[in-house]
């Protein structure tokens, strides 16, 4: 099964959401989570990045500040 057939799987199946863009439209948001953020609150929304390490650029300062 090749990466983009096993994130198929888990759409379709409702394990994961379908992808977005973090960056220009930030991850989905529950009511329940739209509402605490509006009366003051800060969920926090954790995430990861999926994909393969060879693609990643391990030196990015992100991945260092998570160190």
């Amino acid at each position: 099964m090749t990466f983009e057939e096993w994130l198929e799987y888990g759409i379709k199946n409702d394990y994961c959401s379908p992808q977005f863009c973090n960056i220009h439209h930030g991850g989905p948001m529950t009511d329940r989570e739209v509402a605490l953020f509006e009366e003051g609150s800060d969920p926090c929304l954790m995430a990861v990045r999926l994909g393969c390490p060879q693609d990643w650029d391990l030196d990015a300062q992100a991945y260092k500040e998570i160190e």
